[in-house]
């Protein structure tokens, strides 16, 4: 059958906010004294929300202090929301993709671990109206991969799983779908690349948006 709705993660798949995220986290680790990370290592920091984000920058003899993971999620978050624009961007071809999704009247929505208030302007910022649903990380549920939270957008889209696609760039991503009993469709031009996704087990795994578009009609 074919797909009706769609679900897309955020962070390396509709959007490249790597450098935003890096200048973020390299803002308080070296406001701290600690040592700061190249581009490429956040590729495997971020995916996980910003709090397991924090807890990878924090030096191990701090592991467990709640008092300074308190303070630097803190000025992260601060630092973030000041700066979240400075380089992001949407990838080529991702709005022309929405579009022609939303003229087949196929419904779309954002799931992604990136904190809600920092997710929903992001979405909004760059893609409008485009989506029906934008589900950010929130207290109520826990982050992705796990499944409650990707189970209650369905919920809220009234949609049927076996006709809902997942899109994301890692392999928490594929296990995210996987874990609701939804398809996942990698995005090779994203945070992680094609190996992790062939890997992490994705139905299928594209290199273009526009390659996606003729996967999804």
């Amino acid at each position: 059958m074919p797909y009706t709705t769609v679900i897309f993660d955020l962070d390396g798949t509709l959007l490249d906010t790597l450098d935003d995220l890096a200048a973020a986290g390299n803002h308080v680790c070296a406001a701290h004294g600690w040592p700061t990370f190249t581009r490429d290592q956040y590729r495997y920091k971020v995916g996980n929300g910003q709090p397991k984000l924090i807890e990878r920058l924090i030096p191990a003899e701090f592991a467990g202090d709640g008092r300074v993971f308190e303070e630097t999620i803190r000025a992260f978050r601060a630092y973030y929301d000041a700066h979240k624009e400075d380089r992001t961007a949407p990838y080529p071809g991702v709005p022309e993709l929405l579009d022609t999704l939303r003229g087949a009247s196929i419904r779309l929505a954002v799931l992604t671990n990136k904190d809600h208030p920092a997710a929903a302007p992001l979405v909004a910022r760059y893609f409008g109206e485009r989506f029906d649903l934008v589900q950010g990380r929130i207290d109520a549920f826990p982050p992705k991969p796990a499944a409650p939270i990707t189970r209650y957008v369905l919920d809220q889209l009234d949609a049927d799983p076996s006709r809902t696609l997942y899109v994301g760039d890692s392999n928490v991503d594929v296990a995210t779908g996987h874990n609701a009993g939804l398809a996942v469709a990698g995005v090779a031009w994203g945070f992680r690349g094609r190996a992790e996704l062939e890997q992490a087990g994705a139905e299928y795994v594209v290199d273009t948006p526009a390659e996606l578009a003729a996967l999804i009609l």
